[in-house]
């Protein structure tokens, strides 16, 4: 018999002996889009390990380096641009409506399938590929059709 515990900061399973299992990896992206959802950048980034990498589409973030190109954003500092433009006022209204599907793809990976303001003029969808260990996101990439 298993029992499911979840926090805002942890999703695990503990079996009858009482050991911690990590949270699979399309535990950990649905509880990353739920956090997206309510737009609080600290329950966001407690997602991410240290060192993660983040790799954005071209001018997602202002200022992005290089300026042509995607962003790479090394460690949990850098990353946080990312998610602190797509909470800010002039973006929040689309993660917000956001539709998503998750697709487990492999013991450490999966993929966030997501449409923004659906069947409207200013649709938007695209895909998040995750690598998760440890309860921790460790590499996302976001591609928009």
């Amino acid at each position: 018999m298993k029992f499911r515990l979840a926090t805002a900061a942890a999703v695990m399973t503990l079996g009858l002996a009482g050991t911690a299992y990590a949270a699979t990896p399309a535990e950990v992206v649905a509880r990353h889009v739920e956090s997206m959802k309510v737009g609080k950048l600290q329950p966001i980034m407690d997602d991410y390990s240290a060192d993660t990498v983040v790799v954005t589409p071209e001018g997602l973030v202002a200022g992005q380096m290089p300026a042509r190109g995607p962003g790479i954003y090394s460690g949990q500092a850098q990353a946080q641009r990312v998610f602190a433009t797509l909470t800010d006022k002039d973006h929040h209204a689309g993660i917000k409506a956001m539709e998503t599907t998750i697709e487990p793809a492999g013991p450490d990976s999966a993929i966030l399938h997501w449409v923004q303001f659906k069947g409207q003029p200013q649709q938007v969808s695209g895909k998040d590929v995750f690598i998760v260990r440890k309860d921790k996101i460790v590499f996302q990439a976001i591609f928009v059709d």
